[in-house]
């Protein structure tokens, strides 16, 4: 399945970007979800709606709504101070593969396949402890 918000209407291309807004009629369609898009392929504009209503409750990137996140560590990237305050208080770090993006979010990434070293390293730790448990009892 194909999700039109990340590709070109013209040319078919995932090289897309949000362009900025142009004009008042721009900002208030952006009001309701609409926001403009550009591909670097071709150089289409063009308009995309992001209230996906079924990927509402996954956190996606807000430069070019992709899905396909990993994670980021600090020791990497120095985030702004309300980012941090947002990381104080339970938000995600997140990084976008596709645009490099990266930014912080309450909402829970998709499961897409993707495995950050620090998910992969709990998971390990975790089989490891029950493995242990399981040979105790």
């Amino acid at each position: 399945m194909r999700i039109q918000a990340l590709d070109c209407d013209q040319c078919g291309g995932r090289q897309i970007r949000r362009a900025r807004l142009l004009g008042f009629s721009e900002r208030v369609r952006a009001i309701f979800g609409i926001y403009p898009f550009r591909c670097r392929d071709c150089q289409n504009r063009f308009f995309v709606s992001v209230w996906l209503l079924s990927r509402l409750a996954f956190a996606k990137c807000p430069k070019c709504l992709r899905m396909e996140l990993s994670t980021w560590s600090r020791k990497f990237y120095n985030p702004g101070l309300f980012a941090n305050f947002l990381i104080t208080f339970g938000a995600q770090k997140y990084r976008c593969s596709g645009c490099r993006c990266n930014f912080v979010s309450y909402r829970p990434r998709k499961g897409s396949g993707f495995v950050d070293k620090e998910s992969r390293d709990e998971s390990r730790s975790n089989r490891e402890f029950e493995s242990k448990t399981a040979e105790i009892n």
